[in-house]
């Protein structure tokens, strides 16, 4: 059985071919001369529901406009209908409607003009038929025909037009929490609360899960959900009528459509999004942190709402329910560490299983766990790629040997992130002027003396991961693309608690100079951004230098904590070189006194070591003092400076 669709389509065709052999007729009894006849009643009667009846309200079609759609349509469905055309026009090179040839069928319809074949009027400007000229400079005198999005609505399958395709694709529902249906929910009854031509921004990255939501409100509201990402319209989409093409096929498709912005949208973006939005493009969801300015550059009312984060116990009880098993403690501990988005956490709690089901069917949570967290840390560090290195964490608090004065501000540093959100949030510390959630810490001292070591030690304790940013790749000769980079990276890392070391902060944190030009007015704000982003930066940023007075004190007081590493002590020389030594390694009669009078830095005592040792294994030997006296030569030499006679006097040669 045909489908309203097609019954009324054909119905139309046929009323249209009837038309068409009447003028046959004519032009046969009279040559050129036309001899009137009656003309068939209209395009039949309209079928509820059907796709070219609604085509009609919706373009406020006359009858004549919507004959001409179905004699543009017919020619596709019917070949009988091409025939026709060309008889009617006395050419078979011509089977094929034209403007002229519907002005002569259609005369008697309600409508008929030669201003309906207009740009501007509705047939060509929402683009439901093509005119193009038969003849270069031919004007009155137009091919028409029906686009495929077009004659795919009038038979009830109806497609985006193939130039929306390249652009915008539809969406499909996905599972929400349940904090984030219920905002759904509040966006749906905003909406259809709202002025018809209101707009809702959804103030957050377009990331899965803001789409998600988004999706889901389109949903509610009886929308099927269309995605564009705004740096895909071009000037060409543009030009092509963009806009009136989604108004036309979004009303054939029930759609609504989602626009998502990575950035501040530029100019051009904006006036787009104005003109997308002008043409009535029925209900528009914005997912992006372009800011208060596309509100401002909006034609109509655009409703700002924030995507909270989810809680982690919500995320962590969905991701055992995805397991089939109860959420525990570390569990609920992993979530909060690794905030990453729900989709990663189930497709790496279902590989841990898989994995943790090989030794012991079924599998607890708590034995899944082990299993997932290196999964999670690798999603992060893949995220960092190229953003920062990760660092393999060797060194704890005990292989430190600093001052107490130094420990007692490592110990301190600790204490603060592991009870941050116990005094912060539960004590009310937050609320009461706490400080910023973040935590910076500044490591000043020469060269070698444990900044890096220092930094290990805190990940080792904290159990959390280690990642070197080389600020020299960071920081860009262009304006504004500094702050593009940290925040790629700040994106990056909030995904975990983790430590990001900041190696050698000179190159931002140098001493403000006067502003004397945009240079430097960008490079204050570049450093001012960086600190703000630390503030909100749940893990810990540490910044290091050699030259602490090269830190403007205007930064100095605004990290946290701020440790200074001096040369060791003779005292604490000993101690590196006791320690630089594993327990496993072969030695033979080591000096530990005269080996501490060395002016080393502890960086330069480990590497002395460890070539020490390479050249007793290349002999077959322990490590003795010979071999350490011989990699002192090739440290300092390093330094283009001979080692002081004075502090190898005795040694073993």
């Amino acid at each position: 059985m045909a489908s309203p669709h097609v019954e009324r389509l054909q119905s139309a065709v046929d009323a249209v071919s009837r038309m068409l052999e009447l003028h046959v007729r004519q032009r046969t009894r009279a040559g050129a001369a036309f001899v009137r006849e009656p003309a068939p009643a209209g395009l039949g009667s309209p079928i509820e529901g059907s796709a070219l009846d609604a085509m009609g309200v919706w373009f406020g079609l006359t009858e004549f406009e919507l004959a001409t759609v179905a004699l543009a349509a017919g020619v596709e469905i019917s070949p009988d209908v091409a025939n026709l055309c060309a008889l009617a026009q006395g050419d078979p090179a011509i089977p094929y409607p034209t403007t002229l040839l519907a002005l002569a069928v259609f005369a008697g319809l309600n409508g008929a003009s030669q201003a309906v074949f207009a740009p501007s009027a509705p047939l060509r400007y929402w683009q439901l038929v093509t005119a193009e000229a038969m003849r270069p400079g031919g004007r009155l005198q137009l091919h028409l025909s029906v686009p495929d999005a077009v004659l795919s609505f009038l038979i009830g399958q109806p497609v985006l037009d193939q130039e929306l395709t390249e652009l915008i694709h539809r969406i499909e529902p996905a599972p929400l929490l349940p904090s984030d249906a219920a905002l759904a929910s509040q966006l749906t009854a905003t909406l259809a609360n709202a002025h018809d031509d209101a707009a809702i921004h959804l103030a957050t990255a377009p990331t899965r899960r803001a789409l998600a939501v988004a999706a889901a409100t389109a949903n509610e509201l009886g929308f099927a959900p269309f995605h564009l990402p705004l740096g895909r319209l071009t000037a060409d989409a543009e030009r092509q009528g963009f806009a009136r093409l989604w108004q036309r096929d979004r009303l054939a498709l029930g759609g609504a459509l989602l626009i998502s912005f990575e950035e501040q949208p530029t100019e051009f973006q904006l006036t787009a999004l104005g003109r997308l939005l002008g043409e009535g493009a029925g209900p528009a969801i914005l997912v992006g942190e372009g800011g208060q300015v596309v509100a401002e550059r909006a034609p109509h009312a655009v409703i700002r709402v924030p995507l909270p984060p989810n809680e982690p116990d919500e995320v962590a009880d969905h991701v055992a329910a995805g397991l089939g098993l109860p959420a525990t403690p570390a569990l609920r501990e992993a979530v909060k560490r690794f905030r990453l988005p729900i989709s990663t956490l189930d497709s790496c709690a279902a590989i841990a299983r898989t994995r943790a089901e090989e030794a012991q069917s079924p599998a607890p949570i708590d034995a899944i766990l082990p299993h997932m967290l290196p999964l999670l840390r690798d999603q992060v560090r893949e995220a960092m790629a190229g953003l920062a290195d990760p660092l393999e964490v060797r060194m704890s608090l005990d292989d430190l040997v600093v001052p107490d004065s130094a420990r007692l501000v490592l110990d301190q540093i600790i204490a603060r992130q592991r009870n941050r959100p116990l005094v912060l949030d539960e004590w009310g510390f937050r609320r009461s002027g706490g400080g910023p959630q973040g935590m910076s810490v500044l490591f000043a001292g020469p060269s070698g003396t444990g900044k890096t070591m220092a930094a290990e030690a805190l990940a080792h304790a904290l159990q959390l991961g280690l990642f070197r940013v080389d600020l020299s790749r960071i920081v860009d000769k262009y304006i504004g693309e500094t702050e593009k980079r940290l925040a790629a990276l700040f994106d990056a890392a909030d995904s975990t608690d983790a430590i990001l070391l900041f190696d050698e902060a000179d190159v931002l944190f140098g001493r403000r100079t006067e502003v004397r030009d945009s240079h430097d007015h960008y490079s204050n704000l570049e450093v001012g951004y960086l600190l703000q982003r630390i503030e909100t930066f749940r893990g810990i940023a540490i910044l290091t230098t050699n030259l602490p007075n090269a830190i403007d004190d205007a930064f100095s007081r605004r990290f946290a904590f701020s440790l200074h590493f001096e040369f060791p002590t003779v005292a604490e020389r000993r101690e590196i070189w006791r320690r630089a030594f594993p327990a496993r390694a072969p030695t033979a009669e080591l000096d530990w006194d005269r080996l501490a009078k060395l002016s080393l830095s502890g960086g330069q005592i480990r590497v002395v070591v460890v070539n020490a040792a390479m050249l007793a294994a290349d002999e077959g030997n322990a490590i003795g003092m010979s071999h350490v006296a011989r990699a002192l030569v090739s440290e300092y030499s390093k330094q283009r400076r001979r080692v002081p006679p004075a502090e190898l006097e005795g040694w073993p040669t």
